[in-house]
This record gives structure tokens, sequence and C-alpha cells, in this order.
């Protein structure tokens, strides 16, 4: 169900021939009662033409005939069982050849006047079915005659089994049957091939716009269908919107970027002039340096995007180790202790800036809260990535383990804005990777990034 709930052409053609095969339905039940009818008016049609030359043809008069004895039993068709019964019951004439109903004879005129009287008709042409399951067609035609004694009301009536009109009506919807369903099939083919070239421009517009993604065109050609250029056109205008936002964006970032690079110059200078140790002044400038280049990196991924940056790659060693000694400094009064484990060879297949980003934020979580220890693991795991960053602070409540990572939630009370951790994450999946937290052995919180190699 869900494939149908999210695949047009198998909405389409799951409607359409759903639509198909009730019209096929209707069409073959609409041919079954018009042939039904057609063999049983031929059936009546019959019967009456038994009945006149039942009628028409008569003994040569002899002494003591009386009533309907001048009637020949050979005149009507010997397939038709025939009979002339009084209105009161008595049968007058009988020309009989089934079984079954030579053994209902001494019943068969009461019976019938009982059916055949209550209708009060004075023609009559039934199919009907008996206890045994056999169906007889009945024809019926009401008459009187005056026999010396005043008129008599009569009722000749001719029964003809049912079997062979049952067969050909089986045979004759079998048939339908048949055809509707070679019909269904090639009416199906066909409307696949047609809708599969009606969504055509569908597929077209999907890979137009995997192209626009990566970035060999600019937008959606205008060579589309009539019902479809509302939507090109739409989309089309949102792609030059996004252009020209992201245009707005460059050039405030482009203005931020220039301020603050003034600034920092204007820092750096003043420490030139400064007199101050050489270590100090060696601090200063390599902050400086880091903050260009986290300004540098923060441009280009609002600009271009973080999948574009993605390039050669960097090795994490150096840059955690240049992390970890920088914070040392920063909180060099909680005197941590640091212990970082690596494995030989690690790489991490992606930008600098994402890593620097990412491991700084949680390590200056983890020497935020930690009391004495933190503990650093970047090892091989499988085709990706671990890196484990732990402390020996309060950790974190389970409550809480995925409401952090959410931008603008912290799990403390201590200033700011709570965007570290949202970021952490954002990277984490931009690289198909996955971040969790749990309890460390250290005490306090253990954060587990996977990222694929």
């Amino acid at each position: 169900m869900t494939f149908i709930r999210r695949s047009l052409l198998s909405k389409l053609m799951l409607s359409t021939m759903l639509v198909i095969a009730l019209i096929l339905a209707f069409s073959v039940y609409a041919l079954y009662l018009a042939k039904q009818e057609e063999l049983a008016k031929e059936t009546s049609t019959q019967m009456q033409e038994n009945l006149s030359k039942l009628f028409s043809s008569k003994l040569p008069n002899r002494p003591g005939q009386s009533g309907f004895d001048d009637l020949s039993t050979t005149a009507v068709d010997p397939a038709l069982d025939t009979l002339i019964c009084r209105a009161d019951g008595q049968m007058s004439w009988s020309s009989l050849h089934k079984p079954e109903v030579i053994e209902a004879k001494p019943t068969l005129c009461p019976d019938l006047m009982n059916y055949l009287g209550k209708m009060d008709h004075d023609y009559v042409f039934r199919q009907i079915t008996i206890e045994s399951g056999d169906s007889y067609f009945i024809y019926s035609l009401r008459f009187m005659r005056n026999m010396g004694q005043g008129p008599v009301t009569y009722y000749v009536v001719m029964i003809d089994s049912a079997k062979g009109y049952l067969q050909k009506m089986q045979d004759y919807l079998y048939q339908c049957i048949r055809l509707a369903l070679l019909a269904y099939a090639l009416l199906g083919a066909l409307l696949l091939l047609t809708s599969f070239w009606s969504l055509s421009s569908l597929r077209t517009m999907a890979r137009q716009i995997d192209e626009i993604r990566a970035g060999k065109r600019d937008a959606l050609s205008q060579d589309y269908e009539r019902e479809l250029t509302p939507l090109t056109g739409s989309v089309n205008q949102l792609l030059e919107n996004e252009r020209q936002q992201t245009q707005r964006y460059q050039h405030a970032l482009n203005d931020l970027a220039h301020s603050l690079k003034t600034r920092l110059a204007l820092i750096q200078m003043t420490t030139q002039d400064v007199a101050m140790g050489r270590e100090l002044h060696d601090n200063i400038n390599e902050q400086i340096l880091t903050m260009d280049q986290m300004i540098q990196y923060q441009l280009r991924r609002a600009v271009t995007g973080r999948k574009r940056l993605a390039g050669k790659g960097t090795e994490p060693v150096p840059l955690i180790e240049k992390l970890l000694a920088s914070l040392a400094k920063v909180y060099r009064h909680k005197k941590l202790q640091t212990r970082f484990l690596f494995d030989d060879d690690v790489f991490f297949h992606g930008e600098q800036g994402d890593l620097m980003e990412l491991m700084g934020n949680l390590l200056d979580n983890a020497c935020k809260f930690a009391i004495s220890e933190i503990r650093v693991q970047v090892r091989h795991q499988g085709n990706g990535l671990l890196i484990e960053v732990e402390d020996d602070g309060p950790g974190i409540d389970p409550s809480k383990s995925q409401q952090i990572f959410q931008r603008g939630v912290r799990a403390d009370t201590s200033p700011g804005q709570g965007i570290g951790l949202a970021v952490v994450t954002e990277i984490v999946h931009s690289y198909g990777g996955d971040i969790r937290v749990d309890e460390s052995s250290l005490g306090g919180a253990r954060f587990q990034l996977i990222l694929p190699q």
C-alpha cells in the first residue's frame, strides 16, 4: 500500500483499471440479459408455432369422438409435453413424453391450475424451477369452449425442459467473460503504455531538478505541457527568489566578514605595538588566525552549502590536539586531566571547518562540565569513523537525551543560546552519520559520533 500511495503511475493505473473493470462487468451483465431475453423469446415463439400446429391439424371425425379427441398427438414437437386442462383441474387431453412429466401426470393438471389460476392471465410464459432443481418453460393459453353443457374454461399448457437453454446461457456467459478478460488485459497494457508516455514530462522535470541540485542548470525548461506550465513557472520563480536571497546573504556576510577582518587586523597590530611576552603574543595571534579561518568557513558554508564543501578531507588527530591545547588554556583554572586515544591512519572525509566546528562544540562542552577529567577517542568502526567525547561531570538527564540536539534547547541553566549541539547534529547528519549521548564510565556524559569514511 505504501508503494501505491507514493506512486502516481500506480494510482493512475489502479483507478483506471478499476473503472474499466466495472464497465466490462456491466457490459457482460447487459449482454447476458440481452442473450437471455433473446433465447427466451425464441422458445416462446417456438411454443406459439407448435400451438398453432396443434389446433390446425385434426384427426378425421370418428363416431364416438368427443372433446379434444380429434387433436393429433403427432402435430407438435415431441420435445414439448402438451396437455389441455379444465379450470377445475381435470385433464382433457395430453401428449406427454418426458418421464418425469409422465410420472407427475395424476397431479399435473391440479397443480398447474392452482399455479396458473392465481395469475389470472390469458397468456403466460414462465421459467420455473421445481423442488428437484430442474427448470422448465411453461407456455399457457386460456380459452373457452362450449361442449353442449355451456361454456367451459380450458388451459392448453406446453412444457419444455430448460436444460438446453441454461447450457447455452452458461456457454455464452463463459464466452463473454473470456472476451472481457482478454479486452481487460489489452486495455491494461495499452493504458500502461499511454500512462508511461503521459508521465514522461514529470520524469523529465525530476531529471532537470536533479541537474539544478547538481549545479548543471539554473532553471526548468519552458517546453512542458500547458497543464504543467503553472508548476514549472512556480518552481522557477522559487529558484530565482532563492538565488536572490542567497545573493543578499552573501553580500551581508561579505560585509560582516570585512568588518570583522578589519577589527581583527587592528587587534593584531595592537598586540604588536603593546609590549608583552612572546608566548602571550603567539597565543593571541593563533586565536586571531583561528577566528579568521572560522569566519571564512562560515561564509563559504552559508553561500555554497555544506555538501559542496566536502573535498579532500582532513586528519582529525592534529586538529583535535590543537583544540585540546587551546581549551586547556581557556580552562586552565580547572586543571583538567585530558586523555586522547586514537587509532593510526584515522581520516575524516569532509571539510576541515566542519570537523573543527563539530569537535570545538563537543570539547568545549566537555571541558565546561567536567570536574577533573575528559577523555577523547577516535577509532575505526567498520567502514566508519567513531569519535567519543566523555567527561566526569554531572551528566545528562536521560529524559533530555534527545531534546538537547534541538536548536534552542539546553540541558543546564547556564547562559547561552543552546545551538552548539544543534550545529553538531546538523553537521553529522549532513555527512550521513549518527550522534547519540549516554552515560560515560567516568560518571558524566558520553557523546558518540559515527561518521562515514
